[in-house]
């Protein structure tokens, strides 16, 4: 091999190598971009959640307070309201498991491209992987 063919197996290996890791970040960011505003609507919808338990709570107690009975359909109407909430909650959560699982799908198919097979053993004991044309160990060119 030349020396000008050499600069380029290792320029062309340099690059992608690059483009591997600039795919590895472009999958982790996206990622965590979703998680982030999935995580801030269950935030939101959790106090949701909390601010109409406390504003039932006190519609029951001041309708037996004035009144001295409690109103059914009230608690009804509010605790349905309530269940909504809770089912986009839930929903929002398996949003989440999506975003991870398609993550670490698409992630896995960059992972196979990274690691390359053994495909021999060079005079020094280094395993030489699949395209290599030189050792990674000894820089010794592969046969």
């Amino acid at each position: 091999m030349s020396e000008m063919s050499e600069a380029q197996y290792f320029y062309n290996k340099l690059k992608e190598g690059l483009n591997r890791g600039i795919r590895i970040v472009n999958v982790r960011s996206k990622e965590a971009y979703d998680t982030v505003l999935i995580k801030n609507r269950i935030r939101s919808l959790k106090k949701r959640r909390t601010d109409s338990v406390l504003e039932m709570g006190n519609m029951i107690y001041r309708t037996f307070k004035y009144k001295g009975k409690i109103n059914q359909d009230i608690i009804e109407t509010k605790c349905a309201d309530i269940e909504s909430i809770e089912r986009e909650i839930e929903r929002c959560e398996d949003e989440l498991k999506i975003i991870h699982l398609d993550a670490d799908k698409a992630l896995g198919s960059v992972k196979a491209l990274v690691k390359p097979g053994v495909v021999a053993t060079c005079e020094c004991g280094a395993e030489i992987y699949e395209g290599a044309a030189y050792c990674a160990n000894c820089s010794k060119k592969v046969l």
